[in-house]
């Protein structure tokens, strides 16, 4: 049982004038139909007491992670507030925090060798910049050829997370390669294409590259493609880029986001072991 097709089109239209990306649309209204058909009856039907044991159900059984459940919660709070305009108090009492955890790291050294052993030149290139300019692999995959500015040294990047522009720097030696991958492959749209050159190259093609070539060089971190964005920005600042400079290279809309990255930093960590050793030795 799924939600009825002229309110399905109805919440997809409140979406887009909210602004919502694709990806958050789909997972709002498959959090609507997974309500809908656990109980096979539509939210206006349903009491609070019926989606209070939904949610326990889905925490006592552990059928999805926390963060799942905050993107159900709010998926259903989009619906019945905006598309059915009404209020649903009992949704105010689930708060669900995913717990905090660092993610895995890689060296300078671990992500040359990584890029080093793609054979594919414009996998490797796509690779290359995901870690050289801090992109998300969405981001990376929707560059277009007009996107990169190499008098000014800047790459263009547009509709990132929140449907946000942004200029990050680009490395010399990266336009420099950029250039020559042009010259070779002429790419006409979009920079990393597939089988057409009309069309994008699929994010699962560089994740499968990814995996394939962890397993090759014999990195065993629990790593993927997004990590060379993490492992950029803590290289970052263990260079000494500024928090803030960061942040506004990632596209984070809050500090709070980028300060994980000083957890990471090795620099950070030896900058307050003398500190430590201090506090200890006057003890």
């Amino acid at each position: 049982m799924k939600l009825d097709p002229r309110l399905a089109k109805r919440m997809i239209q409140d979406m887009n004038l909210s602004g919502l990306s694709p990806k958050t649309q789909a997972s709002y209204l498959n959090a609507v139909n997974r309500l809908i058909n656990h109980y096979q009856k539509f939210p206006k039907r349903l009491s609070s007491e019926d989606l209070r044991r939904y949610f326990v159900r889905l925490m006592e059984r552990k059928e999805v992670v926390p963060s799942t459940m905050a993107v159900y919660r709010a998926g259903i709070r989009f619906f019945v507030e905006r598309t059915l305009g009404k209020s649903w108090p009992a949704l105010d009492l689930f708060r669900f925090r995913r717990p905090r955890q660092l993610p895995d790291i890689l060296t300078v050294q671990e992500v040359k060798t990584i890029l080093d052993a793609v054979r594919v030149k414009s996998n490797q290139l796509c690779l290359k910049i995901i870690y050289a300019c801090g992109l998300r692999l969405a981001e990376a995959v929707s560059l277009t050829v007009s996107d990169i500015d190499g008098a000014r040294h800047l790459l263009k990047v547009c509709g990132g997370k929140g449907r946000k522009d942004r200029y990050v720097p680009i490395p010399e030696a990266l336009i420099k390669e950029l250039r020559d991958y042009w010259r070779t492959y002429r790419p006409t749209s979009f920079l990393f294409f597939g089988v057409h050159k009309s069309r994008r190259i699929r994010r699962a093609t560089i994740q499968k590259t990814f995996k394939l070539v962890l397993k090759e060089v014999g990195i065993t971190k629990k790593v993927s493609v997004h990590t060379l964005r993490h492992s950029y920005a803590t290289h970052l600042l263990d260079g000494g880029v500024g928090i803030r400079t960061i942040q506004e290279i990632l596209g984070h809309s809050s500090l709070a986001t980028t300060a994980i990255y000083a957890h990471l930093s090795e620099k950070t960590k030896s900058t307050a072991l003398p500190v430590v050793d201090n506090l200890v030795n006057s003890l």
